[in-house]
């Protein structure tokens, strides 16, 4: 299928980015000298795929109303051949965004819920979005609009570091004298503080996550590094403040791209379901996502080292967006149980058993 000029489109979050960088892959693969573009918006988003080959231009959405005008005519004015929304898209921004930048094939997801009021008839190719599945697998399904047999493709999870970013954190390593030591990456944060977004929700507590510092540094001898991103800078202080074994525990406060330099050094990376867990998966570091009112049948950790945890109350309330609701606002109908019943044990327990 003759597609010269694609924009492809992912605006919900670093860790739905990240799981759209197979179908990057893929594309870039089946269609070598097409002008592949990527439109986001914030830098950190751009970060995962900035200074690789999966695209070739980036355009970064301003808070200034003027500057997004701005941006969407001089997309206009490209006259893609396609667009292509990353899911989760159930929402009437995104759908009024890719009709202004007016590319001649305008795909995105097809959903049972809120056809009218996502104004999702404003796309004119959709790919039906199946429940029970990851968001890789969502996206790969993208492919099918160009002809692409997707089971025969590679599923690779991609965020791009240039050698300087491996350099600092080989350097980061010596300064700190972490060589040759056990180091378990952790994150108890859980995406940013922007307005409507609920990322305390899926926060396991900052006593807990002290503890299980404490215990790997007792019984694992670990060094333990703590991740996090500008806006929880606070969240991480806490979180050492708490522990036993302060002088084992190291704060990273560093750019996205350096922080994941240093996240590909770790042994091992526990995170709540969040961005930073995602960029652990793309190293091949073992990986231990902690779940709790989200849906782990979607954005688990991705790859054959990556395990999750979490406690099945059946209550439904982790399946709404975006197949039974166009909000991604976390609703729980049993405050938060689910996360609040994982225990130190738990995580214990599931180091042990996929380190045999």
């Amino acid at each position: 299928m003759k597609a010269k000029k694609i924009l492809t489109i992912s605006l919900s979050g670093i860790g739905n980015t990240i799981l759209f960088t197979p179908f990057l892959n893929c594309l870039r693969k089946n269609y070598p000298e097409a002008e592949i573009d990527f439109l986001t918006l914030n830098q950190t988003m751009a970060d995962v795929v900035s200074g690789s080959s999966l695209v070739d231009n980036i355009f970064v959405l301003s808070k200034r109303q003027f500057r997004i005008f701005k941006i969407l005519w001089q997309l206009r004015r490209k006259q893609y051949d396609y667009s292509i929304a990353a899911f989760p898209s159930n929402k009437w921004q995104f759908n009024v965004l890719a009709f202004l930048i007016g590319a001649t094939n305008r795909v995105t997801h097809r959903y049972n819920y809120g056809k009218l009021k996502t104004l999702s008839f404003l796309q004119n190719k959709k790919i039906l979005a199946i429940e029970g599945i990851h968001d890789v697998e969502q996206n790969m399904n993208l492919l099918k609009i160009f002809g692409v047999n997707v089971k025969n493709e590679e599923r690779k999870l991609i965020f791009y570091i240039s050698d300087e970013n491996k350099k600092f954190a080989k350097e980061f390593l010596v300064e700190n004298q972490l060589e040759n030591k056990f180091l378990v990456g952790i994150h108890p944060g859980a995406g940013g503080f922007y307005k409507g977004w609920q990322g305390f929700a899926k926060r396991w507590s900052e006593e807990n996550f002290a503890k299980l510092c404490d215990t790997l540094i007792e019984e694992k001898d670990a060094k333990v590094l703590i991740f996090g991103g500008p806006e929880e800078i606070g969240l991480k202080n806490k979180v050492r403040s708490l522990a036993k074994h302060k002088e084992d525990i190291i704060i990273i406060d560093e750019s996205l791209k350096h922080t994941a330099a240093i996240i590909g050094k770790c042994n091992l990376f526990i995170s709540n379901d969040s961005g930073l867990m995602h960029v652990a998966a793309t190293f091949n570091v073992p990986t231990i996502g902690i779940f709790g009112p989200t849906n782990y049948k979607r954005t688990a950790p991705y790859g054959k080292n990556c395990h999750f945890i979490r406690r099945d109350l059946s209550c439904g309330s982790c399946l709404i967006y975006p197949f039974h609701s166009t909000s991604s606002k976390i609703r729980c109908k049993r405050n938060f149980e689910c996360l609040r019943g994982i225990t130190i044990k738990d995580v214990i327990n599931k180091i042990n058993a996929i380190s045999r």
